[in-house]
């Protein structure tokens, strides 16, 4: 007998039945108690909502005789409305049964004596028949990855054999019969997955919604109103644009110590990489990548953690450069440390771009068709389909968003593009409405370091970017990320964090940050912030050193174009055994860059403030939100919170996109604080955390700075 394989059946990457199930048996481990005691409490009609969102677009069996559904009741007659929410032991116990079984034994039988799989797919399976192919087979034999493979027999011997083996196992199936086994496994440990989490979301009155409350945008004032950049800029100072660069820095620091002491910031934050992966892009044939398994939300983890940190340090490097350029005089020096920062800032300027195209790409929404996903050896891209010329006239705020995605547009024009979409957006109300909040914090990170470069260049003459020179820093996070990309790809923290909500539960978080850092030192031989400890440093020796042997060659009269010292490539498990011989002589003070968990309440106790303000009752009200302790923390209106910092004496400043610039008096010590302006009409959630954060540790203030005149 002569077989030849085939993939799974599915869309493309296909979906693997025993990580679905595993993915069951973990959630079932976690939160099993809290789903059966919600389902009990569960009204029918509690149940009902919570099978509808499932399968999201609300279409479910009524019963288990309804024809309707193309023909659903034929492989998943139990999937039903009456069935499912008469009695909550139905589910229950078929839930049970799915997770403490193994999936040989649910193709034989089911709970309590009920049919199995084949049984319940038996009638699909007749009216599949006559048109499935005669040479192919579906194998259940392994329960591993190759459960589910298909098969095709060769030959009269061929099928003798498999014959043969189906007999006396049971677990080889003609693809008539095989086909619809696979469906009904699939999709219904699909939805129970997702039925588990609904009814957390239901059940729980902790539950942080996924989206916020559609909300009527208020009427503010045209300089509110207009985020467009100023198209001629006045030269910025040196002390101008350091400051620019310390409040980035201390911003990346403050969403990072957020990441790490609020639940609620870091579930949203992965809820957000989880669902905006390349992998849910369609590709030129209109295929994803499977988001189901569980095993992308440790990723989306492992991901918000490490790009939160290389954001900080890449910013504190920006700083340091800026302060030794300031006063600078000596011109071979100047040069070096120029090509770095303008690298650098190319680097974080890229990293932006690519995170709003990331947000872009996504389906539904105003620029989803526009892209595509290329993967290839296992990696996933974002690609562009045509031109942003192609829109122009059509839909002319399509065509500044594909203008701000494309590679071609660097940060110069970029500049131009920010203008023009937020001139669109204020002269067209409800084209602003049709970007998602996600897509308009990108835009205004986005437009941050856009900003922040235009100022630069206003005041030093920059470098165009180069691959040759200058390559310190954006070497080493290259080769860094490399390697944290192999560490990201096997990681798994589900006992953690899934369901997704467990993330919102005491200490779920905690732990998820204890085992990312002790899966790091497993792996890399160094937690996840010690990988950028002396980073920094170890760039500026490379400057020094590169500064003294030009100097010395100039000195010669040679001119020399020496190689930058970044360092060979090494393995990675040469690198681990190297981080551990540095462990061991490590001062025993904490990492520069730590994540391990904060304590919900204020990382560190405020700073006292010099003062107290005198206010009226409405921007008292203000603060006292932004500063509450207590869980139910409520919302603030966007043009309450300027109106009250502008009663403080503060102006306002757009800097594009949805960033804006606080100035504070000149009777203030403290510099000015840039925030993001919500896309809805009020602060709330977790970005009301961040400005409270933010202000608290900038001016020092609390709920009791205010008092009412």
């Amino acid at each position: 007998m002569t077989t030849e394989s085939s993939e799974m059946l599915g869309m493309e990457g296909d979906m693997n039945i025993p990580e679905l199930q595993r993915d069951l048996q973990r959630k079932y481990k976690n939160v099993g108690r809290e789903i059966e005691s919600m389902w009990r409490a569960f009204s029918p009609k509690q149940r009902e909502t919570a099978m509808r969102e499932t399968v999201g677009d609300g279409k479910v069996l009524r019963n288990s005789r309804d024809p309707g559904l193309g023909g659903l009741n034929g492989f998943l007659s139990d999937w039903n409305l009456e069935d499912m929410t008469s009695t909550p032991n139905f589910f229950l116990d078929r839930l049970k049964f799915r997770v403490d079984n193994d999936l040989h034994r649910q193709l034989f039988e089911g709970p309590n004596g009920t049919p199995g799989d084949r049984q319940l797919a038996r009638t699909s399976a007749m009216k599949m028949r006559a048109s499935a192919p005669k040479d192919k087979w579906v194998a259940f034999l392994d329960l591993g990855k190759d459960y589910g493979g298909w098969l095709k027999v060769n030959g009269a011997e061929g099928r003798r054999s498999i014959e043969s083996m189906a007999a006396l196992s049971g677990l080889f199936l003609p693809a008539h019969e095989g086909q619809p086994v696979l469906w009904r496994q699939m999709i219904t440990l699909g939805h129970y997955n997702h039925l588990m989490e609904e009814i957390l979301e239901l059940g729980s009155s902790a539950q942080v919604k996924k989206k916020a409350p559609a909300k009527a945008y208020k009427d503010t004032t045209n300089a509110l109103a207009n985020l467009s950049i100023d198209p001629k800029p006045l030269k910025a100072s040196i002390s101008t644009v350091i400051a620019q660069a310390v409040e980035q820095k201390l911003a990346s620091e403050d969403y990072l110590e957020l990441l790490r002491g609020e639940p609620v910031v870091l579930h949203q934050a992965v809820q957000k990489t989880n669902c905006s992966r390349p992998e849910l892009v369609p590709d030129e044939l209109r295929r994803i990548l499977p988001l189901i398994t569980d095993i992308y939300i440790s990723r989306a983890f492992f991901e918000v953690i490490s790009t939160a940190l290389q954001v900080i340090v890449t910013w504190d490097y920006i700083v340091r450069l800026v302060h030794m350029l300031d006063g600078l005089e000596d011109k071979v020096k100047r040069t070096l440390l120029i090509q770095e920062l303008s690298n650098v800032c190319h680097l974080e300027y890229r990293r932006a771009q690519i995170a709003f195209q990331c947000e872009m790409s996504l389906r539904p929404g105003v620029a989803g068709s526009k892209f595509r996903r290329i993967t290839s050896g296992g990696h996933s891209r974002v690609a562009m389909k045509g031109k942003p010329s192609d829109v122009t006239t059509t839909d002319p705020q399509l065509h500044y968003i594909l203008r701000l995605c494309h590679t071609d547009t660097n940060h110069k024009d970029a500049v131009q593009w920010i203008q023009k979409l937020d001139e669109h957006n204020t002269q067209h109300a409800d084209d602003r409405q049709r970007l998602s909040e996600t897509q308009v914090f990108a835009l205004g990170d986005l437009a941050i370091i856009v900003s922040f470069m235009r100022s630069l260049s206003s005041c030093l003459t920059m470098a165009s970017r180069s691959t040759k020179a200058g390559v310190f820093f954006t070497g080493r996070i290259d080769r860094l990320n490399e390697e944290l990309s192999q560490y990201k790809a096997e990681a798994d923290f589900g006992d953690h964090l899934v369901p997704m909500d467990s993330i919102l539960k005491p200490q779920a978080a905690s732990n998820a940050l204890k085992a990312l850092d002790d899966y790091m030192v497993e792996r890399s031989g160094a937690k996840m912030g010690s990988l950028y400890d002396g980073m920094l440093d170890e760039c500026l020796e490379d400057i020094e050193q590169k500064y003294a042997d030009a100097k010395s060659y100039l000195q010669k009269d040679m001119k020399t174009n020496a190689p930058s010292p970044t360092g060979e490539k090494a393995s990675t498990s040469f690198r681990a055994r190297e981080r551990r011989e540095k462990e061991k002589t490590r001062p025993a003070t904490a990492s520069t860059h730590e994540i391990t968990p904060l304590a919900p309440q204020d990382p560190q106790t405020p700073l006292a403030p010099s003062s107290h303000f005198k206010v009226k009752a409405s921007t008292a009200l203000v603060f006292d939100t932004l500063f509450t302790k207590s869980e139910s923390r409520g919302s603030v209106s966007w043009t309450d919170f300027v109106a009250a910092m502008a009663e403080l004496g503060f102006s306002v400043t757009p800097k594009g996109g949805s960033i804006f610039t606080f100035n504070p008096p000149e009777t203030m010590v403290a510099g000015s604080i840039t925030l993001h302006r919500p896309h809805a009409s009020d602060v709330e959630g977790w970005k009301l955390l961040w400005i409270a954060r933010r202000l608290r540790k900038k001016y020092g203030w609390s709920a009791e700075t205010f008092r009412v005149d």
